[in-house]
C-alpha cells in the first residue's frame, strides 16, 4: 500500500505534469490566431491596395493549388468583411465621396432631331437624358445623382453620343455609388475582342487580345470595356465573325450585335436563326433585366447559374451591360455591388434587358480615347478608383473586351 505521502507527492506531480501542456497549447492558439489576424490585415491590404496582385494571385496561384471552389470562398469572405468594415466606417460618419469621374463634362440641353450640317438637313437621334429619380436608400441622395451629364471626344459630332451619371442602387449602403454610361447607338458600333487566353483558350481557341489595326487607325475609336467571365467559371459562349470561342449554351442571357449595328439581349432559344445576322455573340449568366423588370437573381441558384468566381450575395465590384427601348447601350460599374443592386442601377437607367459582365475590382474597366496622330491615342478611365485597361485594349490583353467606334 502507499503511503499518505507517496499519493500526497503523485497527486501533486498529477496536477503539476499537464500545465506546462495546457500553457504550450494556449500559445501555439494564441500564436495561430495572431498569425491568422496578420494573415487577414495583409489579404485584405492587398485586395484594398493592390487589386492586380490579388487578382493574378486568386487566379495563378490560388486556383490551381486549393481549387476554384475553395478559392471563390476565401474571395467570398475577404470581400464580406471588407464590407463590414465599410459599414462600420460610414456607420459612424465617413461621407460617400460623389467626385468619383476622371474627366469633366457639360451639362444636358435640349437637341432639335434635325440639324443642318454641310448644307444638308441630317436626322439625329438624341439620347433620352431625363434625371433617374431612383433613391432607395433612407441616407441623404448625393449632389448631382442621377443627373446625366455629356461625355465631350473630339469625335463627336453634334449630337448627342455619350452621357454619364451615377445613382446608389443599395438601400443600406450609400458608399456603392454605380456609375452608368449611355452610349447613342445610332451613331456608334460595338464590337466584341477575344482576349488572347479567355474565354477560348483553355480550349485551344484563343483570340487576338487587341482592337484590330485598321479599327485604330482611322481614328473613330471612342471608347472600350470589360467582358465576360474566364471559362471555367461557367464555359459562357463567345461567338466573333465565324470563329467559336466558346459554343452557346440554350436559355442563357445573350447580347447579340448583328450586321446592322443594332444591339439586342435575348435568352437564347439555340434556334440559329436568331444569331443568323449576328457578327458577335457573348453569354455571361442569366438575364438580369428582362421585359424592364429585374429578374429574381438572387433566387435563381448562385453558384450553380453564376459561375465560380461569384455568389450572388458577394459585395464586390461590378459591372454589367443593358439596353433601353431605343436600343442605345448602357454600361453600369460600381463597388460594393451584388447582382441585385447592379440589375437595380441598369433598371433605374432605362434598360429592358441587361446581363452581368465580369466583377472584382481589377477585372472591371472603362476607358474614352482620344485620337492623337494617325493610329495612336491617349486614353483615361472613367473612374478614378478603375484600372485603366487603355493601353492593353490596344497591344493586347488576356481577356475578351468590347470597344465603341463612331460609325
Amino acid at each position: 500500500m502507499l503511503s499518505t505521502e507517496t499519493v500526497h507527492s503523485l497527486h501533486k506531480g498529477y496536477d503539476k505534469r499537464p500545465r506546462p501542456h495546457r500553457s504550450r497549447a494556449r500559445r501555439i492558439v494564441t500564436t495561430s490566431l495572431v498569425s491568422l489576424s496578420a494573415l487577414l490585415v495583409i489579404s485584405l491590404a492587398v485586395v484594398s491596395f493592390s487589386p492586380g496582385i490579388a487578382a493574378n494571385v486568386a487566379d495563378s496561384v490560388l486556383r490551381p493549388t486549393i481549387g476554384s471552389t475553395a478559392t471563390v470562398n476565401l474571395e467570398s469572405f475577404f470581400f464580406s468583411v471588407s464590407d463590414f468594415f465599410k459599414q462600420i466606417s460610414y456607420k459612424f460618419g465617413a461621407k460617400p465621396n460623389a467626385d468619383i469621374f476622371t474627366q469633366p463634362a457639360s451639362p444636358v440641353v435640349s437637341k432639335p432631331a434635325v440639324i443642318v450640317k454641310n448644307s444638308k438637313t441630317v436626322y439625329t437621334h438624341s439620347l433620352d437624358l431625363s434625371p433617374i429619380n431612383f433613391h432607395p436608400g433612407s441616407f441623404a441622395k448625393l449632389p448631382n445623382e442621377g443627373q446625366w451629364s455629356l461625355l465631350q471626344l473630339p469625335q463627336f459630332g453634334p449630337s448627342q453620343d455619350m452621357a454619364r451619371t451615377f445613382v446608389t442602387p443599395d438601400p443600406k449602403r450609400s458608399y456603392a455609388i454605380t456609375s452608368v454610361v449611355k452610349m447613342n447607338m445610332y451613331d456608334l458600333r460595338l464590337y466584341a475582342v477575344a482576349g488572347t487566353d479567355q474565354p477560348g483558350g483553355p480550349i485551344g481557341n484563343a483570340g487576338a487580345g487587341f482592337i484590330p489595326k485598321a479599327d485604330q487607325l482611322d481614328g473613330k475609336l471612342v471608347a472600350a470595356f470589360n467582358g465576360g467571365f474566364q471559362y471555367k467559371d461557367g464555359r459562357f459562349g463567345m461567338v466573333v465573325g465565324q470563329k467559336t470561342y466558346v459554343p452557346l449554351q440554350i436559355g442563357l442571357g445573350t447580347l447579340i450585335i448583328r450586321k446592322n449595328g443594332t444591339v439586342s439581349i435575348e435568352t437564347y432559344s439555340g434556334n440559329q436563326s436568331d444569331i443568323a445576322d449576328a457578327v458577335a455573340v457573348r453569354q455571361n449568366g442569366y438575364t438580369i433585366v428582362e421585359n424592364g423588370q429585374v429578374t429574381n437573381v438572387t433566387a435563381a441558384g448562385g453558384m450553380a447559374r453564376w459561375g465560380l468566381t461569384v455568389t450572388n450575395s458577394m459585395y464586390t465590384w461590378r459591372s454589367g451591360i443593358g439596353v433601353t427601348k431605343d436600343g442605345d447601350l448602357l454600361y453600369a460599374v460600381g463597388p460594393s455591388l451584388n447582382v441585385d443592386t447592379l440589375a437595380a442601377a441598369l433598371q433605374a437607367a432605362g434598360a429592358v434587358t441587361a446581363i452581368q459582365l465580369d466583377i472584382n475590382p481589377y477585372w472591371v474597366r472603362y476607358v474614352t480615347y482620344q485620337p492623337k496622330d494617325a493610329g495612336t491615342y491617349t486614353h483615361q478611365s472613367l473612374l478614378k478608383d478603375m484600372q485603366d485597361g487603355g493601353n492593353s485594349y490596344l497591344h493586347g490583353y488576356n481577356k475578351d473586351f468590347f470597344y465603341i467606334k463612331m460609325k
